[in-house]
């Protein structure tokens, strides 16, 4: 699934986290920390060459600090590339040369070096495209505006596709690096760049009918608590086995947006639900009044036909009097005229009472049953126009609730999501408008338990690898309850 994901970072010879981090940072040197037990190595991590050779998975030469940044063997890096503006001297598309002379020109302890982007990439462009779009962006927005651009893709197989792109912040001409451009530091720009990211992908994506946003959540009218930046120390804490109030709050907030997530979702099937039922209701009732139509235009052609076929027999025995000889008997054929007159009065009188009209005026009113008939089929099939796309949204929901449910079932924080989702469950039964809307909710609830092998197999496909053997392995031990009910009840019932 596409997301949205741009973050702009500096690079700079003094930068941390915690005091520890930010004092190892800024001296670039080599700190333990007696609070966590850990220790902040930033030795040979607090420059533009050493970001450079990380990214890019190279090993390189600091010339300035004569140290070698080896990240040869660094897994997922699966492109790098150096784009350069037409006035840069063309000895920078060596990465070593480019960053050490990047150092060179920074004479503070404190200097900002390098500007750095991540960017999550679209899962649902191959590797190809992933470049092209990555290139494309890199020249319009940065190299064309005079910066140099260092850019690594990495891609671990994790379902994660990123880039890394290393900016240069001074003015580049053909003998090096001259003044600092301010102006790309204002939060204008740095709107204009996210933007501009969100543009590109979603003119991409267009042909997979995805898209992302680069605004904030309430921009965006979502109705979601955003989490809050943790930082890297923050998760070191966690590996460590160590609490952290940053991470606590994250680890809430992440609870009650999939609670939330998962209620919004049961609710838009219990909507599609209801509107689904609501329009097949109003199909079946078209259907009907259609069929009855049918039937009644069918029951009055055969009437008008039976009522055609006696006025033709009469007109015939009437024919057959007058061909009579003079002294042949006319009494019997007299006996069959005055019973067929009989007939035809009694079938013309009842035409007229059932239907309300004339024989004549019998086939310009079929004549409009039938454009009825017309119109309700059309009006059938407008209402099931209308079912399959929201019976297609109906099974997304439905698919993607039961993926969420899954992976809370596997969040080590799935009691809380539980309670929350309870606690929101709670609120809707008692805001319900009616019995309907009760029975609705009891016939999709059942349905929205239940995670048919069909629906398995689709959400496996899509999880990410490190969530597959979690899920079968869950699935796996629900058919291991499963039997063991099954034997329970047998049991039960042979005692």
């Amino acid at each position: 699934m596409a997301i949205y994901h741009l973050h702009v970072g500096i690079v700079k010879r003094s930068s941390g986290r915690s005091a520890v981090a930010a004092a190892a940072y800024r001296a670039a040197d080599k700190l333990h920390s007696d609070h966590d037990g850990m220790t902040h190595d930033y030795s040979e991590k607090s420059n533009a060459v050493n970001a450079a050779a990380y990214r890019s998975g190279e090993s390189l030469q600091n010339e300035q600090e004569k140290t070698t940044h080896d990240y040869t063997r660094k897994r997922g890096v699966v492109h790098t590339e150096i784009m350069l503006p037409e006035n840069a001297p063309r000895e920078f598309k060596d990465r070593a040369t480019l960053w050490n002379a990047v150092e060179k020109s920074e004479k503070r302890k404190d200097a900002q070096t390098a500007r750095d982007i991540d960017i999550a990439l679209p899962v649902e462009l191959d590797r190809q495209e992933q470049i092209s779009l990555v290139r494309e962006y890199v020249k319009e927005n940065f190299v064309d505006k005079g910066m140099c651009a260092d850019f690594a893709i990495h891609d671990k197989g994790d379902g994660n596709p990123h880039t890394h792109i290393l900016l240069t912040t001074r003015h580049v001409t053909a003998r090096g690096f001259g003044k600092k451009n301010r102006e790309w530091n204002k939060t204008s720009q740095l709107r204009e760049w996210r933007e501009s990211w969100a543009n590109s992908c979603n003119e991409r994506l267009r042909e997979h009918q995805k898209r992302i946003d680069h605004r904030a959540l309430k921009a965006q009218g979502i109705d979601r608590e955003p989490t809050i930046h943790v930082g890297v120390s923050a998760k070191h804490m966690k590996h460590k086995g160590y609490a952290h109030e940053r991470a606590e709050i994250n680890r809430g907030i992440i609870s009650r947006n999939t609670a939330k997530h998962m209620h919004e979702l049961k609710e838009g099937y219990i909507a599609f639900d209801k509107e689904i039922s609501k329009l097949q209701a109003e199909a079946n009732e078209a259907r009907r009044e259609m069929n009855s139509l049918r039937i009644k235009a069918e029951e009055m052609t055969e009437r008008a036909e039976q009522i055609q076929a006696m006025s033709k027999r009469l007109d015939e025995l009437k024919d057959r009097r007058q061909s009579m000889g003079f002294f042949e008997s006319k009494t019997e054929i007299e006996s069959q005229i005055q019973q067929h007159e009989h007939l035809l009065e009694q079938a013309t009188a009842h035409f007229r009472r059932t239907y309300q009209f004339s024989l004549e005026q019998a086939p310009t009113e079929i004549k409009k049953l039938e454009t009825a008939m017309t119109s309700k089929k059309h009006l059938q099939e407008k209402l099931q126009e209308k079912i399959t796309p929201l019976a297609e949204e109906k099974e997304a929901f439905l698919l993607e609730y039961q993926w969420q449910k899954l992976y809370a079932e596997l969040n080590p924080d799935r009691q809380d999501i539980h309670d929350h989702l309870a606690k929101l469950e709670k609120e809707s039964r008692q805001h319900s408008q009616s019995v309907q809307d009760n029975l609705a909710r009891l016939r999709c609830e059942r349905a929205l338990d239940v995670v048919t092998e069909r629906n398995f197999q689709e959400i496996v496909r899509q999880a990410p690898p490190e969530k597959v053997q979690a899920l079968l392995e869950r699935k796996e031990k629900e058919q291991d309850l499963d039997r063991l009910r099954g034997f329970q009840r047998a049991f039960h019932r042979t005692r």
